[in-house]
């Protein structure tokens, strides 16, 4: 086929034979158009992506032009850091670091396919020597993107694809033809029906939500398929119910069910109906939340490490993730030893229970592979208890020494005490089957280069436990009684000598004496008659052997009391975080063939786990700054104040959680990035207080503005009336609490805005008064002249005045004399007339009559002052002539002389 995928916007599908399985199809998807592309504004490149990974059984990024750096190329993934925000395996909400955990249980396998240039043949030989696993090759610390897909993803690979040879491109589909077929959540393998529902929910789910519940959709999915095929599925609809995990199809390779786990009883071996009560209601609660609380009991032991018949190991994912789950530290209790002596019957009574581990009936083993049950430690707040019943060692039906030097390997690497259960007595033949103790060296490597290996050997091993099953004997040397441990020692005694059969004597016993440091043995009678041990799990406490029931109550109680947390070389207790992760590196280290090496196993996991603790430790930084600051803080001091509070205890969280970090590479990436977590709290600080102190000026100068809005400044003085308002608002602006940092740099701003609003009522205002200032000016010009005027008015009205005084004393002064005339000649005539009608001239005294008659008439005008008012009207009338301001005041002068006269 020579056509490829389209580039247009999508995900395509190319469905063809699979290459190496021919009962198997291949699917191959690709997201055309977005993925590696800008991001479209709709996020269509993010859903495509989440499509992807839903649908496939692996991923595969392929990156790199070969040029730049390397780890740049993945930083551009940034989809990865998004899931968590946007896919969730639960309907209820988890935590954060809880959901993470559960996401690396369904999502695939992450592939890396580099396009480079030529590599180095030292950096290729070191990429080969890794398995091309992703983590060692990553710088360190890695990036933020990088850090999301070591936590998310089960599996990270880095393949490097030259264009110069096809030697990378050849190792990328080997391993891509090789991978693991397409399961649902429950384990089962998938087919096309399937995919179609999953698909088809899926994208109906983020039209809806922008959060996908994965265990919903997949459920849905499941159920659509079953009704449109009838294919059978597992019965089970909640995979944390059922272990069924591998392929189904093959019978051969399925996990064995056992259907009387399910239906057993979950009592103590204690008889107590309120106790029962309380482990119903605990398993009831575990059914209904899938993800278990770190100190919630499972119901029942689940397969961990399953070996097949074909004695092929594999890992139980939904196993794996029960133990991510537990964030405290454990207790790992492992029993080994041969087949059908009572194992899973011993660990059932550490789990107190009477059922829980498979004892089986028959003379066949009954317990495949390693099986685990996770409880809360009986004796130890805090931390959990974990039980590992191993497969049966020497098993006839396998017929494989190696595969049994395997289990008992894993048994011990996973283990903090180790207990050797075996039947009868401690005698050659029972140490004769603890040979696979001096083959430990060629399956366990505690460094890299080793030079002592059994000095090694015990810095690393659990302390050990022998459980001697059916014992009859009595503990006696002679008449001296024995304790069990003077026993052990005794039966560990080397024989003097050189001789080959003293070297073989001594071999066993010098192994279990160096390495295991720590040695406790515990002999046990037969619990019960033969005819009995068939339905053990049947019967009550008081029905055992009480000798059985003393013998295992001290084994219990040495076990919760003294067996020790598990711990890394160095002391840093284990969590079940962490026993997770060396489970899966062990196991993937001997199913490739290779020798599990604690040392670089150990560095890995610190890898891992310290760049865990830097994002836990710096997100209770964030969740602590959130919490405790109130922003705007009045000052960085008092932000700093709090930061340095989060983080002491982020550094605490940190270094708690962080070993192996000798040359402090992620201290220091704490540091880095607790110092750019604080910067940003300080910008968010000065943000929110700049958008307080805004919203606080916004307020105050709400009636400066509406005052404005009136024109109240636009008059003469506004400049100052608009100073006296801004000052005000400035003092209640400093009066105002919670303003932060930037106070006065927004004051600053907000003055420098409404300065050009100042000078132009400044402006305004000088005008104005310039303009009053030219107005009064004129006024007073105006009534200058007026008074002038006037002045000038009055002067013309007092020499008026003056004139017609004078005229009128002149006037007066002459009808005075013509008067007094006229009197003295009215006198004389009427003297004449006297003596001319006396004398008898009668004609002559009536002319003198007429002449006196015409004297008084004149005499009479004199006297009336009318001539003048007249000469002065007269007067005032020509002065009005050239003195128009006189003309009223003439008048005025007439009247008031006749006023007078009158």
């Amino acid at each position: 086929m020579h056509a490829g995928f389209p580039g247009s916007p999508g995900l395509w599908m190319w469905r063809c034979p699979h290459p190496d399985w021919p009962d198997r199809e291949l699917l191959l998807l690709h997201a055309g158009g977005f993925l590696g592309g800008e991001e479209p504004e709709d996020g269509a490149g993010l859903r495509l992506f989440m499509l992807q990974l839903l649908l496939g059984s692996v991923l595969v990024y392929g990156s790199g032009d070969g040029s730049g750096d390397a780890q740049e190329q993945l930083e551009l993934l940034t989809y990865a850091q998004k899931l968590p925000h946007h896919l969730r395996l639960m309907e209820e909400e988890e935590d954060e670091e809880d959901e993470d955990h559960l996401l690396r249980f369904v999502l695939p396998p992450f592939v890396w396919s580099l396009c480079s240039t030529a590599q180095a043949p030292e950096d290729e030989e070191l990429l080969e020597a890794e398995d091309h696993n992703l983590e060692p090759a990553l710088a360190s610390p890695p990036g933020p993107v990088a850090r999301c897909i070591l936590t998310l993803f089960p599996e990270q690979k880095l393949f490097r694809v030259a264009d110069s040879s096809l030697e990378g491109l050849t190792q990328l589909c080997t391993h891509l033809l090789g991978c693991d077929p397409k399961t649902e959540p429950g384990g089962a393998e998938v087919g096309g029906a399937y995919l179609a529902a999953l698909a088809e929910r899926v994208v109906d789910a983020m039209q809806e939500d922008a959060v996908l519940r994965i265990g919903r959709l997949c459920q849905e999915a499941k159920e659509m398929a079953q009704q449109e095929t009838g294919d059978k599925w597992p019965t089970a609809t909640n995979f944390w119910q059922d272990d069924t995990f591998l392929r189904n199809s093959d019978t051969s390779d399925t996990i064995p069910q056992h259907d009387d786990i399910s239906q057993a009883s979950s009592s103590p071996w204690h008889d107590n109906t309120d106790g029962d009560t309380t482990q119903q209601q605990e398993d009831t609660a575990w059914v209904e939340a899938p993800s278990p609380h770190p100190l919630s009991p499972m119901p029942a032991p689940l397969c961990l490490v399953y070996n097949s018949d074909s004695n092929k190991l594999s890992l139980n994912p939904r196993a794996l993730a029960v133990l991510r789950g537990i964030t405290q530290p454990v207790v790992v209790v492992a029993i080994a030893g041969p087949y059908r002596t009572g194992k899973s019957f011993l660990m059932n009574r550490l789990a107190e229970r009477r059922t829980g581990f498979p004892l089986g009936p028959t003379v066949w083993a009954e317990t495949k592979g390693i099986w685990m049950w996770c409880l809360p430690h009986p004796r130890r707040h805090g931390v959990a208890l974990v039980l590992l019943d191993t497969e049966g060692l020497g098993d006839p039906q396998k017929g494989d020494n190696s595969n049994d030097a395997w289990i008992f390997s894993l048994a011990l690497l996973f283990s903090s005490t180790l207990v050797y259960n075996s039947m009868g007595t401690i005698n050659q033949q029972a140490l004769d089957q603890l040979r696979l103790v001096t083959e430990l060296t060629n399956h366990i490597r505690v460094r890299v280069e080793d030079e002592d290996p059994a000095a090694e050997f015990s810095r690393v091993f659990p302390s050990f436990i022998w459980a001697v099953r059916d014992f009859t004997l009595q503990l006696r040397e002679g008449e001296r009684l024995m304790t069990e441990d003077e026993y052990l020692e005794d039966a560990l005694r080397l024989k003097p000598g050189n001789g080959r059969v003293v070297q073989e004597h001594n071999e066993m016993r010098r192994c279990l004496r160096a390495f295991f440091t720590h040695r406790k043995l515990f002999v046990l009678e037969r619990p019960t008659a033969d005819a009995n041990l068939a339905r053990l799990e049947e019967m009550q406490e008081d029905e055992l052997q009480p000798r059985f029931r003393q013998q295992a109550d001290a084994f219990c109680q040495h076990i919760w009391e003294k067996s020790p947390v598990k711990e890394l070389p160095g002391g840093r207790q284990v969590t079940g975080t962490m026993l997770a992760s060396l489970v899966e590196k062990y196991v993937a280290t001997i199913v490739k063939g290779e020798v599990p090496c604690v040392e670089s196993t150990v560095m890995a996991l610190a890898r891992t786990e310290n760049t865990a603790a830097v994002a836990a430790a710096v997100a209770e930084y964030q969740k602590g700054m959130e919490q405790d600051l109130v922003l705007p803080m009045d000052s960085r001091a008092s932000l700093v104040d709090v930061h340095q509070r989060w983080e002491r205890h982020a550094v605490t969280l940190f270094l708690s959680r962080a070993f192996a970090d000798n040359e402090r590479t992620y201290q220091c990436q704490l540091m880095r990035e607790l110092e750019a977590a604080k910067e940003e709290f300080c910008r968010r600080n000065e943000e929110a207080s700049e958008q307080r102190c805004q919203a606080v000026l916004r307020e105050l100068w709400q009636d400066v503005e509406h005052r404005l809005q009136c024109g109240d400044y636009a008059a003469p003085g506004g400049a100052q009336l608009f100073q006296d308002d801004l000052c005000r608002v400035l003092e209640d602006y400093q009066w105002w609490p919670e303003k932060g940092v930037k106070a006065d740099a927004v004051l600053e701003v907000f003055l420098r805005e409404r300065e050009p609003l100042a000078q132009a009522l400044h402006a305004i205002d000088a005008r104005l008064v310039m303009m009053e200032r030219q107005r009064e000016a004129a006024a007073a010009k105006e009534a200058a002249a007026r008074e002038a005027e006037a002045a000038c008015l009055k002067e013309q009205q007092c020499s008026l005045e003056e004139h017609c005084r004078q005229l009128e004393q002149q006037l007066l002064e002459e009808q005075r004399l013509r008067l007094k005339e006229q009197n003295r000649l009215l006198e004389h005539r009427l003297k004449e007339h006297w003596t001319l009608m006396e004398e008898g001239y009668k004609h002559e005294a009536e002319k003198m009559e007429l002449q006196i008659k015409q004297l008084q008439e004149e005499k009479k005008r004199t006297e009336n002052h009318a001539w003048i008012i007249s000469t002065v009207g007269l007067l005032a009338n020509v002065a009005s002539l050239f003195l128009p301001g006189v003309v009223g005041k003439a008048v005025s002068i007439v009247g008031n002389m006749i006023q007078r006269k009158l």
